[in-house]
């Protein structure tokens, strides 16, 4: 065999190799760019100042499979601001329990996400928001009206929020 018709031997495989594996996707970097893409939407998301959060509370409306998925989801979740409910179950319509299920419905119907995928981000917002972490009783010891990176619910009027 010569050097000649090794290279083409060679050729020969690799070539129509390589078009199987661009065929199968393999090696390509698309889905890695898109899931980048998307935990950019959802970082920009969780930034999201909580009036804008409180307001996709009131503006958006679920249908009872998306609020089955948010029941799912903030369940096993204790609520910040009164950790002995969830925060589907929160004690009251607090401004920061209104910001939390904004998230939630915004995740579900906007972006898609299932239930583990809205609990791991509202704990992340929850997490970012007060990273030394909540109390669990602020409702309970006359918290209500103080910023909830101060360890309280941001008041209880959606058009007044402590910040």
């Amino acid at each position: 065999m010569t050097r000649r018709t090794r290279h083409r031997v060679r050729t020969t495989t690799i070539v129509p190799l390589l078009a199987a594996l661009a065929l199968w996707g393999c090696g390509d970097s698309l889905p890695t760019a898109a899931a980048a893409t998307d935990d950019d939407l959802i970082a920009t998301l969780l930034a999201l100042p909580i009036e804008r959060l409180i307001a996709y509370d009131a503006e958006i409306e679920l249908t009872p499979e998306q609020e089955e998925i948010k029941r799912a989801a903030l369940t096993p979740i204790p609520a910040p601001c009164c950790s002995d409910r969830s925060a589907y179950t929160c004690c009251c319509q607090c401004n920061l329990g209104r910001a939390w299920w904004g998230l939630s419905k915004v995740l579900i119907t906007e972006h898609g996400q299932g239930p583990a995928e809205v609990q791991a981000n509202v704990e992340r917002w929850i997490g970012d928001l007060r990273p030394q972490g909540f109390a669990g009783d602020s409702c309970y010891t006359g918290r209500c009206s103080t910023a909830a990176r101060h360890d309280g619910c941001s008041g209880m009027d959606p058009n007044r929020i402590v910040s």
